[in-house]
């Protein structure tokens, strides 16, 4: 009999436990669900761009005299003159980007007013009279025609190097004036649009649609040629070669839109 009595006595307390359990489990706090966080999506350099630039540029070349070895034989005036050529540049540029996982290629114009520039005068006494000798020459604007191509050092940093065509208008000027000269002194200006190239590099930094860049370019242009002319002695005649060379350092801000003038024409892509 007792033996029976603590059979119902523990059966009774597990029908107590388990009637129970459903109130105690509500009574405790549920584990918190954790989400693997959302992943950014990757910075798209993809897409059109146009801003503006501005920097500094600095020329290599001089305005060099071929002169007739009789007449300066004996002045002691400079052969080469107005070097070192230096000035501001400024203007606008556009392309388009195609990103191809770490890599971006891309093709990009601009067009700068520049201001690089230089000026020599040197005079020199022949017996009892004088003789000047000038030289100017300037760089009035410079546009290029470039392919782009980089690899991302980061998603949204972009260290390219860039080359292709260069143009620019080309002044520049050679002069002689004194008392030296019988007659009129020879004297000779000319301008002219040179075609050369243009190669260099630099790095991007893109935020959103914006790319933020400095870039430096090495430029060659070539030769202006003239001829400096007496104009009461045609003999005394003098040849002129300014060489247009040099290098500029840039900042620049573009705005970048999600579509290429190639996808519009291809229908790829949409306004």
């Amino acid at each position: 009999m007792a033996m029976t009595l603590k059979l119902i006595a523990g059966a009774g307390a597990l029908v107590g436990m388990l009637a129970a359990g459903p109130v105690l489990a509500a009574d405790i706090p549920a584990a918190p669900v954790v989400k693997a966080p959302i992943k950014a999506a990757a910075y798209n350099w993809y897409g059109f761009y146009i801003g503006v630039h501005g920097g500094y540029g600095w020329g290599r070349g001089s305005v060099d005299l071929t002169p007739n070895g009789a007449t300066f034989a004996t002045t002691g005036l400079p052969t080469s003159m107005a070097s070192n050529a230096k000035g501001f540049i400024g203007g606008v540029q556009w392309g388009s980007n195609w990103q191809f996982n770490q890599i971006v290629l891309g093709t990009e114009s601009d067009f700068s007013y520049t201001d690089i520039k230089s000026s020599q005068t040197a005079t020199a006494a022949i017996g009892a009279a004088s003789l000047t000798e000038s030289a100017s020459q300037r760089l009035k604007w410079f546009g290029t025609t470039r392919v782009r191509g980089g690899v991302l050092v980061m998603e949204n940093v972009l260290l390219y190097a860039t080359g292709g065509l260069a143009s620019g208008s080309v002044e520049s000027s050679y002069n002689f004036s004194g008392t030296a000269c019988v007659g009129p002194c020879p004297t000779a200006s000319a301008s002219k649009t040179l075609y050369g190239w243009a190669a260099g590099g630099g790095i991007e930094y893109g935020s959103g649609p914006w790319q933020f860049r400095v870039e430096y370019l090495h430029y060659d242009l070539g030769h202006l040629d003239y001829t400096v002319t007496s104009p009461f002695n045609p003999l005394v005649s003098f040849g002129a070669s300014a060489k247009v060379a040099g290098d500029i350092v840039r900042g620049g801000v573009s705005y970048r839109f999600n579509w290429t003038p190639l996808g519009l024409i291809l229908g790829t892509d949409r306004l």
